[in-house]
């Protein structure tokens, strides 16, 4: 599942903000760098579905009530 493995990169850049947070906040963003173009575009889509599906994050929601 490494990225860099699969695609030419230059560098990889994974910032995934926490604590509190409004909604519709920005939460992750996900760089990457390549001499190809299209490479760094497949390789930060398949970062990103990762992180989505597989990586260990988890939520805390909090509502008006707490």
């Amino acid at each position: 599942g490494d990225a860099s493995a699969r695609w030419p990169l230059s560098d990889v850049l994974i910032i995934h903000r926490f604590g509190t947070l409004a909604p519709g906040d920005p939460i992750m963003m996900v760089a990457t760098a390549s001499r190809h173009r299209q490479a760094a575009f497949e390789a930060a889509e398949f970062l990103m579905d990762y992180l989505k599906s597989r990586a260990p994050f988890w939520k805390k929601e909090f509502g008006p009530d707490g």
